[in-house]
């Protein structure tokens, strides 16, 4: 919420948009996630938690995007710019979580 806030969306349409967005995915991706995880230790193997995070992340970026379009009608390139940074900042700070 705060990365939408800081592109613009900050009006209550919006907001609940992104919100409904991440949690539409977030939870989905974290139980994945966090299944994998207890399979193969990801800290001795941060090659194999990429290999899951990048594309997973992809998906949810995609997702998101299509999801505040359709929700906002707004312009789409600057949907999924905004898309891809909050899903950035979630996927950093999810990792730091993680691996500390």
């Amino acid at each position: 919420m705060p990365v939408a806030a800081a592109f613009g969306l900050r009006d209550r349409r919006s907001l609940v948009a992104v919100a409904c967005a991440s949690i539409a995915t977030n939870p989905a991706l974290t139980w994945i996630g966090w299944a994998l995880a207890t399979r193969w230790d990801w800290a001795e193997s941060p090659a194999s938690a990429l290999a899951f995070l990048l594309p997973a992340e992809a998906v949810v970026v995609l997702v998101e995007w299509r999801l505040l379009v359709w929700a906002l009608g707004a312009d789409p390139r600057r949907l999924l710019l905004i898309s891809i940074a909050m899903n950035a900042a979630s996927a950093l700070a999810g990792l730091v979580f993680w691996l500390a």
